[in-house]
């Protein structure tokens, strides 16, 4: 299932014309502040970014059209992991009404058709809980501390198109690994 439902590495070299690395960091960032405004879990925003580097792999995008691909990402992931999910039109408004209500509409259809409606795939955070348990286990670190430190290097591994390069559970030992020396 890791690999299964992957985004294909290089996709911005190869598939994309008008989307750079730093636009794709930029849009990251961006989403973790709406994840906060809306107080959304972070498996949510996990599977955003998922969803917009699937996506991107297989289609070409408009820089213009680079916000609404990712507040419409945004929207299915937390229709997905939410109890009480934003509505449609929180997201046009967090663009400032920069997208119409149709518009996310429409792009919410298109990214479930292209993602062929496979909504459920691993992300980083998917896999940190089991490790934190491991990783604090007969330690004197408080689980609550490496959870968050392990939250926050999580959320900069989604800001790195490198990471995609690595499976989930990969760049979650990573994080763990990290933050266990940075806590020592």
């Amino acid at each position: 299932m890791q690999k299964k439902r992957r985004p294909m590495v290089g996709y911005i070299e190869n598939v994309q014309r008008f989307i750079t690395t730093n636009m794709r960091g930029i849009l990251v960032d961006w989403l973790v502040e709406v994840a906060e405004e809306y107080k959304l879990l972070p498996q949510t925003l996990h599977l955003a970014v998922s969803y917009i580097d699937r996506f991107l792999s297989i289609h070409v995008v408009n820089r213009s059209k680079l916000q609404l691909l990712g507040v419409s990402c945004m929207l299915v992931a937390s229709k997905y992991e939410e109890i009480t999910p934003p509505k449609a039109v929180d997201f046009c408004h967090i663009t400032d009404n920069t997208y119409e209500l149709k518009e996310v509409i429409k792009m919410e259809a298109e990214i479930l058709k292209s993602l062929n409606f496979e909504m459920g795939n691993p992300h980083v955070n998917t896999f940190l809980n089991e490790f934190i348990g491991f990783a604090t286990e007969n330690q004197k670190t408080s689980k609550l501390q490496m959870e968050f430190l392990c939250n926050y290097l999580a959320e900069l591994s989604l800001l790195d198109y490198e990471c995609i390069r690595f499976l989930p559970s990969t760049v979650a030992a990573s994080v763990i690994f990290l933050a266990r020396f940075i806590i020592r």
